[in-house]
């Protein structure tokens, strides 16, 4: 009866022991379980993080869970062999940093295209305006009957409204691609891979701005050298920022097709330049014909440089020769308009524009000072006294003649 009693004991003892055993091996089972279900869960989290705030959030749980499981480190170790518990939390810290920096830059990239739209649609308005003012007093020009004064003055705010018109691109085009030139090569990239996010490309911007300065030139007439010289500047400009900066831009805004793209606006850069040209020579030439000064032809850069040279050149050759009051008075005027309605009025477009340099300019200067020289009447005075002094001398040797006979 004892032996039985003591049996079933040890069996009980033995089925206790076994089951606690059993209970301790499910109990680390869960612990090493429920860590990898939470670090999975973590690991897609990290992944598919889109904002910094669910960063915020995620970081959080990182501490939480390693806190959580730090004290059963060892047993999660043993499941984990040959990885463990530390290399787990150090690879889903790493995951976090990354993200972290790579959601940092979409933010920022976020941040450019909607500056980049804002100034775009600002810029937008702004060029609306300007173009509603300037044909208001296009119309205002054309129906006016009013005095001459308050034409002219209708004139003069009509150009300036081209002038400020001309800046404010100006201004833009220059902050446009200062923002660019700051990024580096990443940010580039990147914003390059997010340009479909842009309301407008900014190529499609500069190409519209290119396009109404072309219907500009194409439709104004009668309008006088100095505002097709201001146009011409302002041709010169985008030419020259174009051919610096073009082929970036192009790669940046439209990477599937930036050679075709830097083309197109090269293009148009170049029919706008000839658009005002057209009527740039013909209104320099009327300018210089209503003075009394007849130019030989000239119709690009080199040749008006060539006929300014040419016709001083010969002008001061006729004045060596005939020193006449006509050749002083085709000086004088030629001198007067050139130093005071050429250079003063239009010298810093006919730079700007290309259209003369400053060694050109000094050139003509230089040529005109020797014209002086040649026009400027000679004195009589001397031949006048020469011829006296003649008289004199053979009145002497007649009276000389005349008391020896």
């Amino acid at each position: 009866m004892n032996m039985i009693k003591y049996s079933i004991s040890v069996v009980a003892i033995f089925l206790i022991t076994a089951n606690s055993v059993l209970i301790a091996q499910q109990s680390d089972y869960q612990i090493q379980k429920d860590f990898q279900n939470e670090y999975e869960a973590l690991v897609e989290r990290v992944d598919n993080a889109v904002s910094s705030e669910d960063l915020t959030e995620i970081r959080e749980d990182i501490e939480s869970l390693e806190a959580t499981y730090s004290g059963s480190s060892d047993l999660i170790d043993a499941a984990l062999y040959p990885e463990t518990f530390d290399d787990k939390i150090s690879d889903l810290r790493s995951r976090f940093a990354n993200t972290e920096q790579n959601i940092s830059v979409i933010e920022q990239l976020n941040e450019r295209i909607d500056e980049l739209n804002a100034e775009l649609q600002t810029f937008r308005d702004r060029l609306s305006e300007f173009e509603e003012e300037s044909e208001s007093l296009e119309q205002q020009l054309a129906e006016s009957k009013s005095s001459e004064r308050q034409v002219s003055a209708l004139a003069r705010q009509y150009r300036e409204n081209l002038e400020e018109r001309d800046e404010f691109v100006v201004n833009f085009m220059n902050d446009l691609l200062n923002r660019f030139d700051e990024m580096d090569e990443e940010a580039i990239s990147e914003l390059a891979d997010s340009e479909e996010l842009l309301e407008e490309n900014p190529l499609d911007v500069i190409q519209t701005i290119i396009s109404e300065y072309i219907n500009r030139a194409d439709q104004e007439s009668g309008l006088e050298p100095v505002d097709y010289l201001q146009m011409r500047s302002q041709n010169a400009y985008f030419q020259d920022v174009w051919n610096s900066t073009g082929q970036d831009l192009s790669e940046v805004f439209a990477p599937d097709s930036p050679v075709q793209a830097e083309q197109e606006i090269t293009d148009m850069i170049a029919a706008w330049e000839a658009t005002i040209n057209n009527k740039m020579w013909n209104s320099i030439s009327t300018a210089f014909t209503q003075t009394g000064i007849e130019l030989p032809s000239f119709n690009s850069d080199e040749s008006f440089y060539e006929a300014l040279l040419n016709y001083v050149e010969d002008a001061t050759e006729v004045s060596r020769q005939q020193n006449s009051e006509e050749d002083y008075e085709a000086y004088s005027s030629f001198n007067n308009f050139w130093n005071n309605r050429v250079k003063a009025d239009w010298g810093n477009y006919l730079v700007d524009g290309g259209v003369l340099d400053f060694t050109e300019i000094s050139a003509i200067d230089l040529q005109v000072d020797d014209w002086s020289e040649a026009a400027t009447p000679t004195s009589n005075l001397m031949m006048i006294l020469f011829i006296i002094s003649i008289v004199v001398i053979l009145g002497l040797i007649v009276m000389l003649v005349t008391r020896k006979g």
